[in-house]
């Protein structure tokens, strides 16, 4: 399975999610917990794509750049208001995750170089990525820090696709495993982010169908960080 379809799979999840966050119709918690597959997808893609972009800061920029715009939009659709920042959207929470994989890997570049003191900075540089962690919990992006420690595990088995089926079961327990409530209704609709394993589980290592002319290689390559705030903005418009 390539990056185009697991993508593909990743944002229909999230819209049938989200249409059940916000529409509340008969039979919307079995769409919730089909939707929890999308969030273990995004971090999956995400590290893919930070392992294999050609830049990273323009990588970083999109994230931060569409996050921004998304943000008034995603607390119009859930919180009824264009602005609250204290509860932010999942783009914060990947270019969070893009930055703290960031100071993980120049940290793991150091050590490999075993230059002059290599294990001061490749420490302090951990210690960085962990303040990352921190401060985008504290600014309250969307899954806090379990969402970027996801993304962290994911990065640091890249090359070991067994780890990623416990690494599933894991972010898909958390709540339990962190909190004890294991008979909470909310924390079990969580379970069902362990099946995001199957479409990770084969993953070929392909890009997917690339279009042939620019312009619509331009369109598939935005339209894919365009459909979170627009998807969200119809929603908003329709309940």
């Amino acid at each position: 399975m390539s990056v185009f379809w697991i993508k593909i799979i990743a944002m229909v999840t999230m819209l049938i999610d989200h249409t059940a966050a916000v529409g509340e119709f008969p039979g919307w918690e079995i769409w919730r917990m089909i939707g929890r597959v999308s969030f273990p997808l995004y971090a999956f893609l995400l590290v893919q794509g930070f392992v294999h972009t050609r830049s990273r800061w323009k990588y970083l920029v999109r994230l931060a750049a569409f996050a921004v715009v998304t943000q008034p939009i995603y607390t119009f659709c859930f919180h009824d208001t264009w602005w609250k920042w204290d509860h932010l959207n999942i783009l914060f929470t990947l270019a969070a995750g893009l930055c703290a994989m960031w100071m993980l890997d120049l940290a793991k570049r150091m050590a490999q170089k075993r230059g002059k003191g290599w294990w001061y900075y490749s420490l302090l540089l951990c210690i960085a990525s962990l303040a990352v962690v921190y401060v985008a919990d504290c600014m309250g992006v969307d899954y806090g820090w379990m969402g970027i420690a996801l993304m962290l595990l994911l990065y640091v088995t890249t090359d070991a696709k067994w780890a990623w089926c416990p690494i599933a079961m894991l972010f898909a327990f958390r709540y339990q495993l962190t909190t004890g409530a294991w008979d909470e209704p909310v924390y079990q609709r969580g379970i069902f982010a362990a099946a995001a394993f199957v479409p990770m589980a084969f993953y070929n290592g392909e890009i997917g169908p690339k279009p042939k002319s620019k312009v619509w290689a331009a369109v598939v390559k935005y339209g894919f960080y365009a459909f979170y705030p627009l998807h969200l903005l119809v929603l908003a418009v329709v309940f």
